[in-house]
């Protein structure tokens, strides 16, 4: 292949339209439009919607972008929403936009002709973030010999521990793989770890690339909430609140620490899926608004704000495709404190404090040490972080090496 045609899938980005924050999955996916649309001028996208398939151009996948990142207001429902009575749900509005802009549109049986009709030869495309990875879709585009398929894929912690996903998860994600193992023909790991874990699950001849994912932009620091204490030693944990990232073991731990020299716990995420028992210790904990905060709303400056200064980012996860916070929290001169993960060792190296998730006590020394330590004296540190340029030199390498 000489110079890159690419059709990006953003499935991923239109379902996420008006539900916060973009999540881990979500910046990958972002990433990837900005990479597309400055790699191929007459790139194509891809979106599976509530009413079929909707295939654009970069006029339409800039408008999409621009009201995304909030630059551009969505604009006002069109006919099919007012019709269905979805015209103010943002999705729906988002999905009106690129009608606006549709080069086609189909229902399933006709993505095929879809695909042959605006594709150029030698198209590859692109699914980066998990949604619409599906045998049909994958299929529909296979069955074009002039294109090839390209799947990213994060991590295998449905089947690998199936306790931490809703019971729908697994067989869902199961599918998923097997989409991709009979349909592509390259897969990006984004860690070596996650290539590995691959291997039992993928043909010998879908060839595998590893790229570890880019830093997202770091974000202007905004002003923290007047509640919000900060001269306290404090120690964040970010991520969704969900019972694979082990916040259980934070609220035991805090119950350990002496009273009068006990630091602040700031938790900052959306609650995800959880047993209610969880939720309801964390909403009845007698430490709450006392040394353990809960945050879901923070803005990605605030959560900056809020993580500098801190004695340590906490990440005690029981499972990781990639695992972005010690990452961000190594690029503010935070010390990660995490769990001894082969996948953290890979992207971390020397630059975190490795601990056993389900060891309370290791947990507690450490924590209770490092909040007496005077951060003004640390040396300054410049660990070496996984860049996009460099990721996406590896993946066009990868896609121009495909037959």
């Amino acid at each position: 292949m000489g110079d890159l045609a690419l059709c990006l899938d953003l499935t991923r980005l239109l379902s996420r339209v008006g539900r916060g924050p973009l999540t881990g999955v979500d910046r990958v996916e972002r990433a990837y439009a900005d990479w597309v649309l400055d790699t191929d001028p007459e790139s194509r996208f891809l979106v599976r919607t509530s009413r079929g398939y909707i295939l654009f151009g970069v006029e339409g996948a800039k408008a999409f972008l621009a009201a995304l990142d909030g630059h551009d207001p969505w604009p006002r429902p069109d006919l099919l929403s007012r019709l269905t009575g979805k015209g103010d749900n943002p999705r729906h509005r988002a999905e009106a936009l690129l009608r606006r802009h549709a080069l086609d549109r189909c229902l399933h049986p006709n993505l095929f002709r879809v695909m042959s009709q605006n594709l150029r030869e030698g198209t590859v495309y692109l699914n980066v973030g998990h949604s619409n990875l599906s045998a049909d879709c994958l299929a529909a585009v296979r069955a074009n010999a002039d294109l090839r398929v390209v799947v990213l894929l994060h991590d295998l912690i449905p089947l690998e521990h199936p306790e931490f996903s809703r019971p729908e998860i697994t067989p869902h994600f199961e599918a998923m793989i097997r989409a991709t193992a009979d349909h592509a023909n390259l897969v990006i790991c984004n860690s070596a770890d996650t290539r590995d874990k691959l291997s039992s699950h993928l043909p010998e001849d879908v060839a595998r690339v590893v790229a570890h994912l880019g830093m997202p932009h770091l974000v202007e620091k905004h002003p923290l909430p007047s509640e919000i204490e900060t001269k306290t030693p404090r120690f964040v944990t970010l991520g969704t609140i969900e019972p694979r990232k082990n916040h259980q073991l934070l609220l035991d731990v805090w119950e350990t620490l002496p009273e009068d020299d006990r630091p602040h716990l700031h938790i900052a995420g959306n609650r995800g899926w959880a047993s209610q028992d969880f939720f309801d210790r964390l909403d009845r904990h007698p430490l709450r608004g006392i040394a353990i905060f809960e945050h879901n709303d923070l803005s990605d400056g605030q959560v900056r704000t809020l993580l500098e200064g801190a004695h340590g980012l906490l990440f005690p996860t029981f499972a990781e495709g990639f695992g972005y916070p010690p990452l961000e929290a190594l690029r503010l001169g935070v010390l990660p404190i995490c769990s001894d993960l082969p996948v953290l060792h890979e992207t971390l190296n020397d630059c975190a404090v490795y601990l056993n998730p389900n060891d309370l006590y290791s947990w507690s020394e450490r924590i209770m040490k490092r909040s007496k330590a005077n951060l003004a004296l640390e040396p300054e540190k410049s660990p070496d972080l996984p860049t996009w340029q460099a990721h996406f030199d590896t993946v066009s390498r990868a896609l121009r090496a495909i037959e």
